[in-house]
């Protein structure tokens, strides 16, 4: 299916919210813009998923076939032992750029417990120069958060928090920078279980879209959640990238799609119901249209589908739960006025 979000609609959804703020890069910034492909892949879970070096093969193969300008990660990719120096370098030797972003399961211990290893024995791993970065590709500076800081609520849970240093950093980061702006996230700044303080988040980034003048932030593309779908707050496109490998559901849900001895050698696979084929996603920036496309893909449940198996949950968990990612188009410029 192709999401094509209305452009006249979309106006006038923002001129509501926002006031002044007029939609999409002006055109006079447009011929800053590149033409360019990136790819984005999440929760490929090396630690969970028998197959995660060949689906990570395949996202690899096919950006290099693309001439994608650069590759991203949004986090739950590996933690940091020798025994995964091999899938790394499946990523690692993309031959354009590749970047990182933190997510909660990248810290887990080898049993896939909390409190394994540390931030700074995955960043080192990884390659990782920081928790939070930015980066300009094609005259767009995208924009890595890191969800995991404590919350500082004696919670034991996974933190998905964005503490006050960091809200920081990244309302200077945006005041003191002028190009268009993509963010990058493993936990979402728009799903209820996503950020706990998703809102401090929207709230810079709105910001940023006021003193602009126009809508600065294209879009903000996060994992985590393993879910297909989009959904615009305020005017900027909050976009799920699907997870490569599975839906989790949990231990209520066992799921034995795999043989007996790939399940005795990767145990908490039961509690998956895996995509038979890699999902990514593949972002088209296309200043000339106008527009910024993402690619349709589509596999099929391997083994039983989570509601066959009596899956349960939140309307937050099920929303664009298929084994896809959906094509879309996000409006980068504003209508053309009729002649």
């Amino acid at each position: 299916m192709t999401h094509s979000i209305n452009r006249r609609a979309f106006l006038k959804r923002v001129g509501m919210s926002l006031g002044a703020v007029s939609l999409g890069v002006p055109r006079s910034a447009l011929a800053a813009l590149d033409p360019m492909t990136f790819g984005l892949c999440a929760d490929v879970h090396q630690d969970v998923m028998h197959d995660a070096p060949e689906r990570l093969t395949a996202f690899v193969d096919a950006m290099e076939a693309r001439n994608a300008r650069f590759i991203a990660q949004l986090g739950d990719f590996c933690v940091p032992k020798p025994a995964n120096r091999a899938f790394l370098d499946i990523f690692n030797g993309f031959t354009g750029e590749h970047y990182h972003v933190l997510g909660n399961h990248d810290t887990d211990a080898d049993n896939l417990t909390k409190k394994g290893y540390s931030q700074q024995e995955t960043k080192k791993f990884w390659g990782m120069d920081g928790n939070a970065y930015s980066f300009v590709q094609g005259g767009i500076r995208f924009i890595a958060i890191d969800g995991n800081d404590p919350p500082g609520t004696g919670s034991t849970d996974y933190p998905r928090h964005v503490g006050s240093k960091q809200l920081t950093w990244l309302a200077r980061e945006l005041e003191g920078t002028s190009e268009p702006v993509i963010m990058l996230s493993h936990q979402s700044a728009e799903n209820e279980e996503g950020l706990d303080n998703a809102g401090a988040v929207r709230e810079v980034l709105e910001r940023a879209n006021d003193d602009a003048g126009y809508q600065r932030v294209l879009a903000c593309f996060s994992g985590h959640h393993h879910l297909n779908y989009a959904a615009s707050v305020k005017g900027i496109p909050y976009v799920q990238v699907n997870s490569m490998s599975y839906f989790w559901v949990g231990d209520t849900c066992e799921n034995f799609a795999y043989s007996p001895e790939t399940h005795a050698r990767h145990p908490m696979l039961q509690f998956t119901a895996p995509y038979r084929d890699p999902i990514w996603t593949t972002v088209e920036v296309d200043p000339s249209a106008g527009e910024i496309r993402i690619a349709a893909m589509t596999s099929e449940w391997a083994g039983t589908p989570p509601d066959a198996l009596g899956y349960e949950s939140p309307p937050s968990r099920r929303r664009g739960m298929s084994p896809a990612t959906d094509a879309r188009t996000l409006p980068l410029a504003p209508p053309r006025p009729r002649r």
